[in-house]
């Protein structure tokens, strides 16, 4: 009627309840996996409030997590220009910068964070992290125990602390920590397969099935918890059930050429030859893919090794062994390649003895 006020459709209290909602489907969609379904409900709450740090963060994050690096950084970014008090950005920012091989774009990040909350138990964790990816270890631990101090009923900071340890060989003591952490969360899959790589390295096999196998039940669709459980299968001579783990990994998402060589040689133990090629060529042309994208050659060589030879390119493994240098594998590294050379050469590849009289560690003795 003429002369009736009108009311707006929308009231800024009305916006700021559509927002939560927004949010929290979002945030909901995320936890389920579903990352289409979170994007569309963070951007549908962009459109509410463009400026809104709670919102960019989350689309910040989900647009690395995506692999859109620059819209994501530009999100974050635009979330320290906001809130320059907010140190989620600079957590996220300082992972992506460890990532891209930034270390001193990482460190910085996680430096502001620290003086913004130096009381903050996940500063501290991230900071670990940080220092334990540049080699930094002693001070990597001294970031983990103070985590610890700062967060104490944390199962994550335990697993970090015990993760360096294990790094260093010091794997009674990073049996404590893990024990510390399933005390705290005895239904995180995160400790199980934390603690059956441990049980690996220790080489307590039968222990490390158990642990994975607790990881996958926990978590079944963690590619890395089936991968951990097909490796410990086949180091225990389980051929068929480690081949069939090492597939749904695959199918979950780890189509990595470890995987795939594994897997070659599981199939290889079982007697299905035809599939063991299949496997072997598909970990070949990964690491061919790699090499184009500019991979460093030394980060494949264990893979390239065992690949050649299960293709029957004894010659070509062999070049590749006698260009190794002495920090191209470290010690898991080297267990591992001698163990699968032992595998191949047990199942009658010739030339895998061959390599294991050439590979040298670097003060030139022989692996035995």
């Amino acid at each position: 009627m003429p002369g009736k006020s009108r009311k707006s459709k929308t009231s800024p209290k009305s916006e700021a309840a559509s927002l939560e909602k927004l949010l929290e489907k979002g945030d909901s969609y995320l936890e389920e996996g579903d990352l289409d379904g979170a994007e569309a409900a963070y951007a549908k709450a962009l459109t509410l409030a463009p400026q809104s740090p709670e919102v960019l963060v989350r689309l910040g994050a989900l647009l690395l997590e995506t692999e859109r690096y620059e819209e994501g950084v530009d999100h974050l970014r635009e979330v320290q220009r906001l809130a320059p008090d907010d140190v989620r950005p600079l957590h996220l920012l300082g992972a992506f910068y460890i990532e891209e091989g930034e270390f001193d774009l990482a460190e910085e990040h996680f430096l502001r964070a620290l003086r913004l909350e130096p009381d903050e138990a996940l500063s501290h964790y991230n900071y670990g992290n940080f220092l334990s990816e540049a080699g930094r270890l002693p001070e990597a631990e001294a970031a983990y125990r103070r985590a610890i101090e700062l967060g104490p009923d944390e199962p994550l900071h335990y697993l970090g602390l015990g993760g360096l340890l294990a790094d260093l060989e010091k794997y009674d003591e990073a049996l404590k920590q893990f024990q510390v952490a399933l005390d705290l969360d005895p239904n995180d899959p995160r400790v199980y397969l934390d603690l059956g790589d441990l049980l690996m390295a220790m080489e307590r096999v039968a222990e490390a099935i158990e642990a994975y196998r607790e990881s996958v039940t926990i978590d079944p669709g963690n590619p890395l918890a089936r991968y951990g459980l097909g490796a410990a299968l086949l180091a225990s001579g389980e051929a068929e059930n480690a081949a069939r783990e090492l597939k749904d990994a695959i199918v979950d998402g780890l189509e990595v050429p470890l995987t795939f060589v594994k897997l070659g040689i599981a199939l290889r133990m079982a007697g299905k030859m035809d599939e063991s090629r299949e496997a072997f060529q598909q970990a070949y042309e990964l690491l061919e893919e790699e090499r184009t994208q500019g991979g460093e050659a030394s980060d494949m060589c264990y893979e390239e090794i065992i690949t050649l030879l299960g293709l029957g390119r004894a010659a070509a493994a062999r070049e590749v062994i006698e260009g190794l240098h002495g920090d191209d594998l470290d010690a898991q590294a080297v267990a591992e390649l001698r163990a699968d050379l032992k595998r191949l050469a047990n199942l009658g590849v010739a030339e895998a003895n061959d390599a294991l009289r050439r590979l040298t560690l670097p003060p030139g003795e022989l692996i035995h």
